[in-house]
């Protein structure tokens, strides 16, 4: 009995078991279908992605990573805040689509409100990696006037959707 107990303290001790249950409940929370998994590492990829193109396109305005640390463009408080600010705007948004699959009655209407909204998410940053592509040099400009023109047939789109939806009621 008391090689059980002391094995037990053993683990509780190293596996710091309350960081363990907040992650457990986030993961409950954000991946209740495993395409939110996946959805939400995709997401992940392109936030990593963006960041990475963001510090190439500082070290080419700057001529190099040395004179970009130098002039404090990569470690300046702005472009952290920005960051920060982005992250913890899109882990709300991820739990608040987690959230909608625990809550409503018809599972598929929330994975498909979860769809949309990894989606455009994903979208959003895969347009700023090209914007920060071309800033480093990149001649992806058609590229990215390509998407804007279609982000913006989409909205105008949903929006009429919408108002149809609006008038019907």
């Amino acid at each position: 009995m008391d090689q059980l107990i002391n094995y037990m303290d053993k683990v509780a001790s190293g596996t710091k078991p309350f960081w363990g249950t907040i992650l457990a409940i986030i993961s409950y929370v954000m991946f209740p279908d495993k395409a939110y998994q996946t959805a939400a590492f995709a997401v992940g990829g392109a936030i990593m992605l963006d960041i990475i193109t963001k510090y190439i396109a500082l070290s080419h305005e700057c001529h190099g990573y040395r004179n970009a640390v130098r002039e404090r463009k990569i470690f300046s408080k702005t472009l952290w805040e920005g960051t920060r600010i982005k992250l913890v705007s899109y882990l709300i948004v991820f739990i608040l689509a987690g959230l909608a699959y625990r809550v409503t009655m018809l599972k598929q209407v929330s994975v498909f409100l979860a769809t949309i909204v990894y989606s455009v998410i994903f979208l959003r940053e895969g347009q700023s990696i090209l914007e920060n592509l071309c800033d480093a040099g990149a001649d992806l400009k058609w590229l990215l006037i390509w998407t804007k023109k279609k982000e913006q047939q989409i909205l105008e789109s949903e929006i009429e959707e919408r108002s149809d939806d609006v008038e019907k009621i």
